[in-house]
């Protein structure tokens, strides 16, 4: 049964000569080879133990050849393994069009990765059959293998700088949507920070921070809503603090523009009615999704993302709401570089979906302890990670909160780009409706919560 399976293994015989024979014959054509086969691609075992060979003697400055193979070989004591001289010498006899000598090495590389596959399903069945091992976890493991496998399978693929710059140019000349996708975001929903930049990009990791009570949820579900519902774009929102229903309270008062108290005590007058309405019918349209999982693994928000991914294709937008909440998952001997390891894996997940992540975040009690409170990037609670991963920090500051007897700052707030990476940073000036919990342009609609009678 061994045999059997050992024998059914995928491979291409032929396309492995093929390949050694033409790095014979043409031993220059090995950087391009290289960049596609690793020694553990090859399947026959006299064939890797040549390519590792080929490999060694390239880099030790000499030309790989029959004669300084036949020597390297005869010195390392495998030359009778890979089937003597007579074998080596027989290489590249009858040898396919050596022009397509990148073609059989894309072949070997294939054939590689589709036995490791088949391996990692047999793992993952056996673990499934024979082990207690959560199901999220063998599932996050198969992910895994699938990532790197992908990778592998992936050609390489270099452009001339000057080729994509022409191909945006006409993109950009014709108005192409890709065009458009590629090189602007998601807006805000407030202009003046929109102007900063090109919008919250695909594949890139935001990151929205500040004290407790700044308002970085109310902010979050403020960019949600234009979003799934201006913009009409799928949107996902991991709560891992909020409960939905919460979520669902806030979302309906700053849509309607009524104040939370009353919606609490369904105290309303017949216009707000209408309004609550129009609103919940609004974000019943919008293709907007909540997971209020408390106490979230990193894995398991992953797995969730690609399912939402794969029943919404235009995904454009997830919120995680709150980045110190995300449990990794893995041993990290400190909370620091566990920070870390989450805000590379929520970059990675941006890039792999094609969608911007916003990410909240705590703030350290630094910023409280300054005669100037207002947010720094070395405030950033517990990693420097988070300034590293992210594409853009945002920071709420509520002037309010640390002068209350000024009537002056009622209401003011201001969104600190502290880092963007995409365009400038700066302040951006916004209004704060304590009423609705939601933040609003300056020169917005009056303040809601008005009496219902």
């Amino acid at each position: 049964m061994a045999k059997t399976q050992q024998r059914d293994q995928p491979h291409s015989q032929e396309a492995e000569r093929a390949v050694l024979g033409g790095l014979l014959l043409e031993p220059q054509r090995l950087a391009e080879v290289r960049t596609r086969l690793e020694p553990r691609d090859w399947y026959l075992e006299r064939h890797r133990l040549l390519y590792q060979a080929i490999l060694e003697i390239t880099d030790a400055g000499s030309t790989p050849d029959t004669l300084t193979l036949n020597a390297h070989l005869q010195q390392a004591g495998t030359l009778d393994a890979i089937g003597g001289l007579a074998y080596l010498a027989a290489l590249d006899l009858d040898l396919p069009d050596l022009s397509r000598l990148n073609e059989y090495a894309d072949i070997v590389r294939d054939r590689s990765v589709r036995r490791d596959l088949l391996a990692g399903a047999r793992k993952s069945i056996r673990a499934t059959a024979t082990t207690t091992k959560p199901a999220t976890e063998i599932l996050a493991d198969l992910r895994d293998t699938l990532d790197d496998l992908l990778g592998r399978a992936a050609r390489v693929r270099w452009q001339g700088a000057g080729a994509v710059l022409d191909r945006l140019l006409v993109a950009i000349e014709n108005g192409s949507p890709t065009a458009g996708a590629t090189l602007q975001g998601l807006t805000s929903g407030y202009p003046d920070w929109d102007r900063l930049g090109p919008g919250f990009l695909q594949g890139g990791l935001y990151v929205l921070a500040g004290r407790p009570g700044m308002g970085k949820t109310s902010l979050a579900l403020d960019l949600t809503r234009h979003v799934a519902v201006d913009l009409r774009k799928p949107v996902g929102v991991f709560s891992l603090e909020m409960r939905a229903d919460e979520i669902g309270l806030k979302l309906g008062s700053a849509e309607a523009k009524v104040a939370t108290r009353y919606l609490r005590g369904a105290h309303l007058s017949s216009g707000q009615w209408r309004d609550l309405y129009a609103a919940t019918r609004q974000l019943t349209a919008a293709h907007l999704y909540l997971d209020d999982t408390p106490g979230l693994v990193l894995r398991d928000l992953e797995a969730r993302a690609w399912w939402l991914k794969a029943q919404h294709p235009g995904l454009a937008l997830l919120v995680v709401d709150y980045l110190q909440l995300i449990t990794a998952g893995v041993r990290v001997e400190q909370r620091r570089l566990e920070i870390a390891y989450i805000t590379r894996r929520l970059k990675n997940l941006a890039g792999e979906l094609g969608v911007a992540i916003v990410v909240l975040s705590q703030l350290n009690r630094d910023v409280t302890r300054r005669s100037d409170p207002r947010p720094q990037l070395a405030d950033l609670a517990e990693s420097g990670a988070i300034e590293q991963d992210a594409d853009q920090v945002a920071f709420i500051h509520r002037p309010e909160l640390y002068a209350p007897e000024d009537p002056g700052l009622r209401g003011r707030a201001e969104i600190i780009i502290a880092k963007h990476r995409h365009g400038e940073t700066g302040t951006v000036s916004l209004a704060w409706r304590g009423a609705t919990t939601s933040f609003h342009n300056p020169a917005g609609p009056a303040a809601a919560g008005q009496e219902p009678f």
